[in-house]
């Protein structure tokens, strides 16, 4: 309950005091209501709800959204329309459907059939794929000093693996345990081709 100042200086981005003040603004972001959720990850927010029919899932959507918009404009947070998407969980049925947009701020949201990690059939075939596509460059730079004519030791040859090529493959594991066994076994491969060279 201070009294008003004027910020002298500005708060360096990531820097502690910008990440406490951040949690507390969102800490108290407008609560939703029936039949939405909200998830926090970091600065990134999603908004889902759950209905059994799209037209309810869309106004409800739509009216969460614009209570949110107004506790935005009231706490002056800016969000990036542009890189918002909304995408359905559902049915082979219900992919076919295309619903209104839905409008924040005057600006649509795209409807999507993938978004970075899933898709419309919750395969995560997207996300593994990019998985793979990101690894298959760096072991291909790395594999001179990972097969069995380097002259690398053994101990920094998996020194290599586990700080250059495991993160990038293990990324959001966790919920590959609903994908099918197809996909995961992309990923599986890749680390098999890693213990075929001779140096792991």
């Amino acid at each position: 309950m201070s009294s008003l100042r004027g910020v002298r200086a500005r708060v360096a981005q990531g820097g502690l005091i910008s990440l406490v003040l951040f949690g507390l603004y969102v800490n108290d972001m407008y609560s939703p209501s029936h039949h939405i959720e909200l998830d926090l990850y970091g600065d990134d927010t999603a908004v889902i709800t759950m209905l059994h029919k799209p037209t309810l899932l869309v106004s409800y959507l739509d009216s969460y959204l614009n209570d949110l918009q107004r506790w935005l404009s009231e706490w002056r947070i800016a969000i990036n329309v542009s890189k918002s998407t909304v995408i359905i969980f559902a049915r082979a049925e219900w992919r076919l459907i295309q619903p209104r947009p839905v409008t924040p701020f005057g600006e649509p949201i795209k409807w999507v059939d993938t978004t970075r990690y899933l898709d419309k059939g919750l395969t995560w075939s997207p996300h593994i794929d990019q998985v793979r596509n990101k690894t298959t460059p760096r072991m291909g730079m790395l594999g001179p000093l990972l097969n069995r004519k380097s002259g690398l030791s053994v101990r920094n040859g998996v020194l290599l693996y586990k700080q250059l090529i495991r993160p990038m493959m293990d990324y959001a594991c966790p919920a590959w345990r609903s994908a099918a066994r197809s996909h995961v076994r992309m990923p599986q491969v890749l680390k098999s081709k890693c213990l075929m060279w001779g140096t792991l």
